[in-house]
């Protein structure tokens, strides 16, 4: 196998010393260099085909210019944006990113977590498997949570306003006289969907009206959206197989939407003459499907802008940083899903 070529090997070839070598080609510019030394230099690494081993120069720096972005589900329509407006802010800066996909599994994730501390990240952005995630193994490494959740008050959290935005597609419903409405929920972060199940309660309340009955509907997501999305048809199709059938559904997230759809059309339901379809996330997937989903969008280019942005905050700032918790609201995109009453 061919070595790789060193300073030491450059230094032979050009017969200078190895500290100003080392001068020039690590970039060094506190110490001033003669143009034909570095001509020189730079002509025998060309040479003999030297590289830079831009990781061993980090390392003596103790700066990689490197940070992990650690998420749940990598088939999941909501992250290649986000991650994509993460990678596009980071390289504004001079960062590389690694992503690391934990499959809702937080074994995995705390695998992750142990290597980004070996591999000496200069920071992380974490959208948290579980409201449970042990976040202690990650010690000094700087990072910001993908998140709204109040599971993690004491953390740096970027996400959006999620309560409001399902408040903003229950009243839209309410304006199309919608009144048996039913909530369809799912997914590992839900935390039983406590907070989705209150805001429901209370917007009938704020009605003056009495939250409709068994009109609860819930998906245990999978490690793949794939697997969920034939999870969340199973349940919509035991749904709507009963008697007591809503004029509309909320789903809590786009696939969940996009499977309810697909159930009332295979069911000959048509939407929205006979049931308004609303979801959340916003995906492209929504778009194209029939009829369009109505969807509460999430700006997640910009939530992926933010957090890398208050990252690199957090990173040039390691000492009195004051914990930030951005939320960025939700907009109503409404389609050919909904309709009145």
């Amino acid at each position: 196998m061919r070595r790789r070529k060193t300073i030491v090997d450059v230094a032979k070839e050009c017969g200078l010393s190895q500290a100003t070598v080392a001068r020039v080609l690590n970039g060094q510019k506190n110490i001033q260099v003669k143009g034909n030394t570095r001509e020189r230099v730079l002509s025998a690494a060309q040479k003999i085909g030297y590289s830079r081993n831009a990781l061993a120069a980090s390392l003596r720096r103790q700066k990689t210019n490197t940070i992990a972005i650690s998420i749940a589900d990598i088939t999941n329509p909501f992250f290649p944006e986000l991650i994509k407006a993460i990678q596009d802010t980071m390289r504004q800066y001079g960062y590389s990113v690694i992503q690391l996909n934990n499959e809702w599994n937080p074994d995995i994730e705390q695998e992750h977590f142990q290597y980004m501390i070996q591999t000496c990240v200069d920071g992380a952005i974490i959208s948290p498997s579980h409201p449970t995630t042990n976040l202690d193994p990650l010690g000094i490494i700087p990072f910001v949570l993908l998140t709204n959740s109040e599971d993690f008050p004491a953390y740096d959290t970027v996400g959006n306003d999620s309560k409001e935005g399902m408040n903003l597609a229950l009243e839209r419903l309410y304006e199309l006289g919608h009144r048996e409405i039913a909530l369809f929920v799912g997914g590992s972060m839900s935390s039983g969907s406590s907070w989705r199940l209150e805001v429901f309660h209370n917007f009938y309340e704020r009605k003056g009206l009495e939250a409709p009955t068994n009109m609860h509907v819930d998906c245990e997501f999978s490690i793949n959206s794939l697997i969920s999305f034939e999870k969340a048809r199973n349940s919509m199709e035991k749904f709507l197989a009963g008697s007591n059938l809503p004029t509309a559904v909320f789903a809590s997230n786009d696939i969940l939407g996009l499977a309810t759809l697909q159930v009332a059309n295979d069911k000959g339901i048509n939407v929205p003459d006979q049931l308004s379809v609303v979801g959340m996330d916003g995906i492209f997937s929504g778009e194209v499907s029939y009829p369009p989903l109505t969807t509460v969008n999430k700006n997640r280019a910009e939530i992926g802008r933010m957090a890398a942005l208050t990252l690199i905050e957090k990173i040039k700032q390691p000492i009195g940083w004051e914990t930030k918790k951005l939320t960025l609201p939700c907009n109503l995109i409404e389609r050919g899903s909904t309709g009145r009453a």
